[in-house]
């Protein structure tokens, strides 16, 4: 017997299995079953799994959801909730990853998760994916300024799916249900995100007008640079946040002082003019700016101008656009910071 774990609960230990072994957490073999007809449906057969296997159920979430193959075997408890999956499981859907467990593939619970998501929370998370963090945040974790500011995630830690993979795998799967809204999503998910902060910066600026955003060209994320040192004695790798190839131009998240440390600060600045002597004009982008929807108004037109990119009317429609897609990406942000 084993237990298909929707895409919630897969979700919820995908983050927990990413926060303490990186990539490895998850990596496992893909479920060659065609069927779920050995699906888990009670309480009862839960207890009969190893000891590994409900150490690793404690981090799905409360009730566990999961899937079984015929509506006569739906259940609902306060441990366990079962869904029906009565089609053939596509192949690259679930992974296998031992003691009688198997979850959904980032790429499948991306597409399954459009049903209960709306468009940016599942952009959201896709950018969570192709990231270098994770929405679980150990209890001994301490990741420098932005574990201050990002709380309930783990930093530095490898992505588990590619934008390019999971855009493939959703044409993939053209016809099945949920895949157009999934698709739509997909268009605006990039790699390499650091920070649930970053991805909300990203996205204010260049999601279309149509969902609130400013409409500026995608940025590459964190890309390395090779660059000489402001002494030209040496060979070095910086990574810019924000990064608009072509122009050079580098939006650089940095904490407000109040949430960083003087070595911060410090570390901040000679990064800032490392990039500056290699003809990259970098933009310093704060917390405080982030949060005034009027001061990052005046940044984003700024970052437009020297992008060169032909200012567009915004309306009132736009403006409460803007109001509706800001609460969706800080407001949890804002929340976070005032624990």
């Amino acid at each position: 017997m084993r237990i298909y774990l929707n895409q919630e609960s897969s979700l919820a230990l995908m983050r927990y299995l990413r926060s303490v072994g990186g990539k490895d957490g998850i990596e496992a073999a893909a479920c060659r079953k065609r069927l779920m007809n050995d699906a888990i449906k009670t309480t009862r057969d839960i207890e009969e799994l190893d000891v590994s296997a409900h150490f690793l159920l404690e981090h799905a979430g409360q009730p566990i959801h999961a899937f079984v193959s015929e509506r006569a075997m739906a259940t609902r408890t306060k441990q366990l909730v079962t869904h029906v999956f009565s089609r053939e499981i596509p192949f690259g859907s679930f992974l296998d990853i031992g003691h009688g467990i198997c979850i959904c593939t980032p790429q499948y619970a991306f597409l399954r998760l459009g049903a209960k998501y709306d468009l940016i929370e599942l952009v959201k998370t896709g950018m969570e994916l192709c990231g270098t963090y994770s929405r679980w945040e150990l209890p001994s974790a301490t990741h420098s300024k932005r574990a201050q500011e990002d709380k309930g995630c783990t930093f530095d830690i490898p992505p588990i799916l590619q934008a390019r993979h999971l855009r493939l795998f959703l044409e993939r799967l053209k016809g099945h249900g949920g895949v157009v809204k999934a698709r739509t999503a997909a268009q605006y998910v990039l790699d390499g995100s650091a920070s649930p902060m970053e991805t909300a910066v990203y996205l204010l600026l260049c999601l279309p007008k149509r969902y609130g955003g400013y409409g500026l060209p995608k940025p590459l994320l964190n890309p390395k640079l090779t660059i000489k040192n402001p002494s030209g004695t040496e060979t070095i790798e910086r990574y810019p946040d924000l990064f608009w190839k072509g122009p050079n131009i580098d939006v650089e998240y940095n904490s407000d002082d109040k949430h960083s440390g003087e070595w911060s600060r410090y570390r901040d600045s000679r990064r800032e003019v490392e990039l500056t002597v290699a003809d990259v004009r970098v933009l310093p982008l704060t917390r405080d700016q982030v949060m005034d929807a009027e001061g990052f108004d005046e940044f984003a037109h700024g970052l437009r101008r020297m992008l060169g990119i032909q200012k567009r009317a915004m309306d009132a429609s736009w403006q409460q656009r803007r109001n509706e897609l800001r609460h969706s990406l800080l407001f949890e942000l804002q929340r976070e910071t005032a624990r």
